[in-house]
């Protein structure tokens, strides 16, 4: 059951966003479909409340900017955290280039 604290607007700015997401990629599969959008819902739903805390911004102004953002975000974010876990050398490398080494 999803939470009732998040309005119709915050589901909107989701959806939209997945959308976009599904309609920009590169591989129109419908099992490749239907993960992305429900890995943005998943993130978005998460994650938002969570970095509007951590940068300290007003939920009533970001809310749903954040949540639209995480959307379109958050299935590279999470593909990529999963690649560094599996193989560390890429994490150091990409620690080293960010470091600019």
């Amino acid at each position: 059951m999803l939470p009732t604290d998040f309005d119709l607007k915050f589901w909107v700015a989701v959806v939209g966003a997945a959308l976009v997401r599904v309609a920009t990629s590169e591989n129109h599969s419908l099992v490749r479909s239907v993960v992305t959008v429900a890995t943005a819902v998943f993130v978005a739903w998460v994650f938002t409340d969570a970095a509007l805390d951590w940068f300290s911004l007003p939920v009533e102004t970001y809310r749903n900017p954040m949540a639209a953002l995480l959307a379109l975000t958050g299935e590279g974010v999470a593909r990529l955290v999963i690649n560094l876990v599996n193989d560390p050398l890429k994490a150091v490398d990409l620690w080293n280039k960010w470091r600019g080494k």
